[in-house]
């Protein structure tokens, strides 16, 4: 169900508009209705809703100035603008914002109906392009997050089947498969090319390998996908057949086959197990070992345990300093964070996949060791809580002390708080915040606007107001700053400071 809010300063058409369509059936739910901008800037804030039908004339805020504001904060908003005949220029300006709906007072319902679902349709269409974007970017990080699966798998062996769900939703194509196979005396020159001819043969046969082929001590381990015993036996010729030269000793085939994915991979790391050293050999032919390193699974939970026992936030972001230093290749720094953030999940857990490809797409786009320990500290300080209760606390924490350092961002709301930095349900936090705090993001977003505006008009007692409404989050836009400012104040800007001066 698509979140819809209505805007407009008359009653009776706000009214009317929320009874003139039966919502749910065409798959919206009316979350709220606003009688100016203001109010409804606010209630954006607080109800995120995917779409706005909204007014363009209305005291306080207009509804192109709505809209400006709103998409700083939340630009996946589709809006639909409601205006007169005389108007048309409004509607106009409302395309610079990407604003693509219009409708003509007074609302002809079917036209409604199909603004709605026009826009329904349009955001199937973008899901659909977000899940395809999510399943590339998932696919180019397969053989880390592979490599990060078989250190975790290796290291809780005894609690592999929390761990083959945890992963399942990351690599779904891999770890459904069913059969695998194991080549002997591969020897370790030959290991390229005998990967690369395997994945050939098996693409003819139609059988995709489904895992980077892995190597240990002169075996090559194949997982696919074969439907019937005559595939199989086909494989196993075209495999043997294989001869490089001052190849000595004909390779020999083996095949593992359980009647579940998870028994097969449970069978595969047993004889990973009594090996130092792991190989894995991508579709390009590069090759990745799987060794005790920064990233290997104990040192991943050693340094979990020293970030969750840390006393403070502080103490933790310290431990963080300790192992990402600038030395550290990149390759490694990235591989690391990775392994503390799938950390971060219970054992018991699985991974919301859109969550994690945000995390992940910030992860490699981070370009400075830097970059990446401040994105882990954001992510990690969570561990410092021990029960939910204290999770929770120690979100709302994190997501005011967030606040209270970027007042000044006129662009703060707590959809991208949650989806940028907490890495938490927006549903989930809004109600969370809520349950902790006892009133709604916006209102402690403004209260604490307005507190730092005080501070700031008392310590620079002859500070222009635009200036002051600037580092606090109001940008160029006194106006504005001056109604939220009076709405918790009961006085202007102007009246507040000459009310300070003459008291001192």
């Amino acid at each position: 169900m698509l979140r819809l809010m209505i805007v407009d300063d008359e009653q009776i058409i706000r009214e009317e508009l929320s009874e003139m369509v039966d919502y749910p059936s065409i798959g919206y739910e009316l979350v709220a209705t606003a009688k100016n901008g203001m109010e409804a800037f606010d209630i954006i804030r607080d109800e995120y809703p995917d779409v706005v039908v909204t007014d363009i004339r209305m005291p306080f805020i207009n509804g192109l100035e709505l809209i400006e504001r709103s998409i700083k904060s939340d630009a996946d908003i589709s809006f639909v603008l409601l205006s007169g005949y005389g108007e048309f220029e409004y509607a106009r300006q409302a395309m610079r914002y990407g604003v693509r709906h219009y409708l003509l007072k007074p609302t002809d319902r079917q036209e409604l109906i199909d603004t709605l679902i026009a826009i329904r349709q349009e955001r199937v269409l973008e899901e659909e392009k977000r899940v395809s974007e999510r399943s590339q970017l998932l696919c180019s990080l397969q053989t880390s997050l592979e490599q990060c699966f078989l250190m975790k798998a290796l290291a809780y062996e005894e609690n592999f089947p929390s761990v083959y769900q945890k992963y399942l939703p990351l690599l779904p194509s891999s770890l459904d498969c069913c059969t695998a196979c194991v080549c002997s005396y591969v020897k370790e020159p030959y290991m390229k090319s005998f990967a690369a001819d395997a994945r050939r043969l098996l693409e003819l046969e139609q059988v995709p390998l489904c895992f980077s082929c892995i190597y240990i001590k002169n075996n090559m381990i194949l997982i696919f996908r074969a439907s019937s015993l005559l595939i199989r036996e086909r494989i196993r010729r075209l495999l043997e057949n294989l001869h490089y030269f001052r190849q000595s000793v004909a390779f020999e085939v083996r095949f593992l086959h359980e009647p579940a994915a998870l028994e097969l991979f449970r069978s595969i790391l047993q004889k990973l197990a009594r090996f130092q050293q792991i190989c894995l050999v991508d579709q390009e032919s590069h090759t990745y070992e799987i060794r005790n390193d920064p990233t290997a699974p104990w040192r991943i939970s050693h340094l979990n345990a020293s970030i969750a026992s840390a006393s403070d936030a502080c103490q933790a972001a310290s431990v963080l300093n300790t192992v990402f230093h600038d030395t550290m290749p990149t390759d490694t720094a990235k591989n690391l964070a990775l392994g503390l953030f799938l950390k971060r999940w219970p054992e018991s857990g699985t991974f919301p996949p859109e969550l994690a490809c945000d995390f992940f797409q910030k992860l490699y786009s981070c370009s400075r060791i830097g970059e990446i320990q401040n994105l882990m500290e954001a992510v990690l300080l969570l561990e410092n809580a021990g029960s939910q209760e204290e999770k929770n606390s120690a979100n709302i924490t994190l997501l005011k002390s967030y606040v209270n350092q970027h007042l000044d961002s006129e662009n703060l709301s707590l959809k991208w708080l949650a989806e940028n930095y907490l890495f938490i349900s927006i549903g989930y936090l809004s109600k969370l915040f809520i349950r902790e705090e006892g009133l709604r993001f916006s209102d402690y977003l403004n209260q604490r606007r307005v507190e730092e505006a005080k501070r700031l008009m008392t310590v620079y007692q002859n500070e222009n107001i635009k200036n002051i409404a600037a580092k606090v989050g109001f940008g160029s836009n006194p106006q504005y700053f001056s109604q939220v400012f009076k709405r918790y104040t009961g006085l202007t800007p102007t009246e507040y400071m000459e009310e300070r001066k003459r008291h001192l």
